[in-house]
């Protein structure tokens, strides 16, 4: 890989502030773990604290890392200070560090500059508290007049979780807005995303930064991770995996007697540049990233386990893209975490490949070992900012800090990794070599792992590799092939059914399913339950996807979702099971899982509100009140229920059932989610990292939470079901589901003789919802794919009901399609089968890509006709039924475009062609038997042959 240079750096870490104040906390070897408080929590922690393990709504230890005596400075932010005050510690943490990191760089008011930077955030999609204050009182007023009913009691009322704080709607966006809020503030460029790749999220962010430097989409980058979860939610979760440390235990990393690991907080940032740029550009140099390896475990005994084959994979392709081998390495950060089984496979791991046999030296066995874990606890998503931060500030301080508490020394399980490889006083750095090096490693829940290997500034072989090498123009993008596919969206259960509603004009929204709210509808905002193109139900085979089938320990239906459709998609296509295949989860945080805090807060709720009520019920009464509420909300959640609380087991699951060796993570960019995915699986595959990239998009947009929160700022539509730009429109439909999208590069996808559907041909982005940034965007886009908009025959507009958003699509669009000679069929999937946000671009890709394999246009159901500010010209016809497409006069091929725009305050455009029928000849969307009718017309015998001649 091009060698990438750290050029600025900033942490918020426990008790760390600063770089400087993390660096004397090592060498001081200081413990930054505490006992959580009331303000942490939003609750008195000793009543939902038990000293026992496996007591169901409660945990067992309250001890980590926490963040506290901070608060953000909001001027000097490009966004309105009030805006940024009613934002969570998931937007304010990465907004800090991010700007201290741009100050360190030097770049901080550079502006010109700014505008081709981009950000990469690790993001946990858990709860924040700020969520927490949103969504918990839906609960509390829906159950509110049901217990006033069962105590017969007019005067009850069911008090609050906490103490109510105000905050912006903006806060349940939990996984890919505070992304987009770091771009925005700071003034950045469109390439913004989250990502989560559980405990390896700042790894990965990282190693995503490095691709957009080196394909040229960008030249600076900031990459880092926040873990700004509702610490509640965390404790609770850790507790059901029995992770924590029991009384009398501690969490010791590398020691035989830890307990487990300690959960904590914390937010970092670097700022990223090729490392040519910055010699050029004489800025200050960290360190130096000269090797990135990721690899997901596949196949394993259980999604929260560790595997040695995923870990070692991971060090082989570090290694293999760096300019140093493994010999060269003087100290590996370890992730270790305090986890017994966990620290121990890492260390056999690591004697398995520093120490093999056929490969083994005097410099190979003997790297310094250690984690920062010992000081920190494990801060999850950011963990990997620790382990990075501590090793560039080692490198540059010459001294290697200890790991804290190691009495009982662990090591490897044939002394490949020994004890006195453990650092366990600060060390100066070991002068085997003129070079200094080190690595890090981190290995998340679902086996996602990564290794980044670090070198030293200032020497002469770096400075001398690094004049060779020239710095990377924006790549062409390469065409991807879709090699298989596969929907669910509402009532379409499948692809077939999907390929006929939009040929047939079907429309798929009905009346809210029975106790698909369990009786959530009970909310005032929510009596008057819309409809939509509700996800009623879906079948799983269980055994197939290695499933307890027992119910109370079924995984929420995102996850399952997300298994079904994209095992589906994957059997169509001729990969192999144990490929270097990456798979990326477009998503958001599924809402739904605020109600386990919802639930155990019922406990309290009740128990307080009886008492200031002057209701007496005995001991029996008041539990089976309190039983018999919370389990009306949400029962009780066993382990295996809450790992599909996690976002990015998703991913890691079909990882696992598929035995996936390439990076497995979820990407969050609100409604731009799946062109995100589609960019970096372009240049996953462009890099030639991976054999193919899976896709998935999920989301249930049609749960109580979403609706309520949504419907607040941008009202659902009430009228004619149908594309928004018409003008009996007036909001958002709901709509529900999930699909995939199989990729590979044209070149292998053709060799592999693989079924392909469309091709990808350009993919562009620009900043803002405006007229103006959607045409930029589809200019580019169109640039790129060497096209004129003429060309495009199809384009499926964003389309979604808000106001504010249609205007600005259609008169972008209208400027951007206006040539002379531009006759270009518009529609939406939104009027077939709703807003599924998350996933709307994904269906809209695969609708696009079905009608360019089986060139028909498609209708739009139920049109009338244009709001009268839209579609003024004649650049766009809105066709009312499906007919064949036919190729223009003189075109070699049919295109078609894609519009997408979010609340990530970006829109793209993608432009897709058709391949040639030969490439097609396998694709089969119809079922057996059935038929569809293509009416073909002309004034003669030789127009219909050469009409049909066209349309094959």
């Amino acid at each position: 890989m091009q060698a990438i240079a750290v050029i600025g750096l900033s942490c918020l870490f426990p008790e760390a502030n600063t770089p400087a104040e993390y660096w004397q906390n090592l060498l001081q070897e200081k413990n930054s773990c505490t006992t959580a408080t009331e303000l942490n929590l939003d609750t008195e922690p000793s009543r939902f604290f038990t000293d026992k393990k496996g007591v169901a709504d409660k945990y067992y230890c309250a001890r980590g890392g926490y963040i506290r005596d901070f608060t953000l400075d909001v001027d000097g932010f490009l966004l309105p200070q009030e805006r940024i005050e009613e934002l969570g510690e998931t937007f304010q943490w990465p907004l800090h560090v991010a700007r201290e990191a741009l100050r360190d760089s030097g770049y901080y008011e550079n502006s010109k500059i700014l505008k081709e930077c981009g950000v990469v955030l690790g993001n946990l999609s858990f709860p924040t508290k700020a969520s927490n204050h949103l969504l918990l009182s839906l609960y509390q007023q829906a159950l509110d007049p049901l217990l006033k009913k069962a105590l017969n009691r007019p005067d009850f009322n069911l008090e609050s979780f906490a103490q109510q704080k105000q905050y912006s709607p903006e806060n349940s966006r939990i996984s890919g807005l505070p992304a987009s809020i770091v771009a925005q503030a700071l003034g950045l460029s469109a390439h913004s995303l989250a990502l989560d790749a559980a405990c390896a999220s700042s790894l990965y962010a990282v190693a995503l930064a490095c691709h957009y430097l080196q394909s040229g989409k960008t030249d600076l980058m900031l990459a880092g991770a926040v873990s700004a979860a509702d610490p509640f939610f965390v404790n609770m979760g850790f507790s059901i995996f029995h992770a924590y440390p029991q009384h009398p235990e501690t969490c010791n990393p590398l020691d035989n007697n830890s307990g487990g690991l300690f959960a904590s907080q914390g937010a970092g940032m670097f700022v990223l540049k090729r490392l040519d740029d910055a010699e050029r550009d004489g800025d200050h140099i960290h360190a130096v990233i000269s090797g990135i390896g990721l690899s997901n475990d596949g196949r394993g005994q259980f999604v929260l386990s560790p595997n040695s084959k995923g870990q070692m994979l991971a060090y082989e392709r570090a290694y293999e893209s760096s300019r140093i081998t493994s010999a060269e390495i003087d100290y590996i950060e370890c992730h270790a975490t305090g986890t017994p089984l966990g620290d121990k496979v890492e260390l056999d791991s690591m004697e398995m490949f520093f120490a093999a046999p056929e490969t083994a030296d005097e410099n190979k066995t003997k790297p310094l070992i250690g984690s920062v874990k010992s000081n920190l606890g494990h801060m999850l998503t950011a963990a990997g900012m620790g382990g990075m931060t501590k090793v560039i500030l080692a490198l540059q301080n010459g001294i290697i800090p200890a790991t804290v508490g190691v009495e009982d020394v662990m090591t490897s399980k044939n002394d490949g990794v020994s004890a006195d490889q453990i650092v366990r006083q600060a060390a100066d750095w070991p002068h085997k070599r003129q070079q200094r090096s080190a690595a890090v490693s981190a290995f998340g829940f679902g086996g996602t792992n990564a290794h980044i290997v670090f070198e030293a500034a200032n020497t002469e072989k770096i400075l001398g590799k690094a004049k060779q090498q020239k710095k990377p123009a924006h790549k062409k993008q390469s065409a991807a092939a879709i090699i298989g596919m596969e929907a669910i969206f509402g009532g379409c259960n499948g692809l077939h059914e999907f390929y006929q509603t939009i040929y047939d004009n079907k429309q798929h929204f009905r009346k809210l399913p029975p106790e698909r709210w369990k009786g959530l509808e009970q909310h005032p905002e929510l009596s008057q339950a819309p409809e939509g193109a509700w996800l009623e139900s879906f079948e799983m085979d269980f055994l197939r996807f290695k499933l307890q089938p027992n119910p109370k320990e079924r995984l929420i239906p995102q996850q399952l979702l997300t298994l079904k459709v994209t095992d589906r998609a994957l059997k169509k296509t001729n990969l192999r099971e144990g490929q270097n295949v990456a798979v990326l989860v477009a998503m958001e945080t599924e809402l739904e899982i605020h109600r386990f805090r919802g639930r155990v807060n019922l406990a309290s709720q009740i128990e307080d509100s009886l008492e200031k009520t002057g209701i007496t019920l005995s001991d029996e009464e008041r539990k089976q009140l309190i039983a018999l509420s919370r389990d009306s909300l949400l029962e009780e959640v066993p382990i295996n229920r809450f790992t599909s609380f996690i976002g990015n087991i998703m991913a890691a699951r079909i990882s696992s059932l598929w035995d996936f060796s390439g990076p497995a993570m979820t990407i969050s960019s609100e409604e731009n989610s799946v062109f995100r995915a589609l960019e970096i699986a372009q240049m996953l595959l462009v890099q030639n990292n991976v054999d193919a990239v899976v896709i998935t998009a999920v989301d249930l947009a049609g749960s109580p939470e979403q609706v309520l929160l949504r419907n607040r700022t941008s009202p659902l539509n009430s009228a004619k079901a149908t594309l928004s730009f018409d003008r009996e429109v007036n909001g958002w439909m709901i709509g529900e589901g999930a699909g995939t999208v199989v990729l590979k590069s044209m070149e292998n996808a053709k060799k592999d003789h693989e079924q392909i559907y469309a091709a990808l041909d350009s993919l562009e982005f620009a900043n803002g919802v405006s007229a103006e940034s959607i045409e930029d965007a589809g200019k580019k886009a169109l640039k790129n794919a060497k096209l004129t908009a003429d060309e495009i025959g199809i384009l499926e507009v964003f389309g979604s009901g808000n106001e504010h958003e249609d205007k600005a699509e259609m008169s972008g669009l209208s400027s951007l399609y206006s040539g002379k000679n531009s006759s270009c069929a518009i529609g939406g999937i939104k009027a077939n089968l709703g807003h599924t946000f998350a996933a709307s671009g994904m269906a809209s890709l695969i609708k696009t890509a079905l009608c360019l394999h089986h060139r028909f246009i498609p209708g739009v159901p139920q049109w009338t006709a244009p709001k009268t500010e839209l579609l003024s010209g004649n650049e766009f016809y809105v066709p009312v039924e499906s007919r064949p497409w036919l190729i223009q006069p003189g075109g070699l091929k049919r295109h078609a475009a894609i519009s997408g725009l979010g609340q990530d305050n970006v829109c793209s455009h993608l432009i897709l062609s058709e391949v040639p029928a030969e490439l097609r000849h396998k694709v089969e969307v119809a079922e057996s038997g059935d038929l569809s009718l293509f009416p073909l017309m002309g004034q003669d015998m030789s127009t219909v042959r050469k009409t049909l001649s066209d349309l094959e």
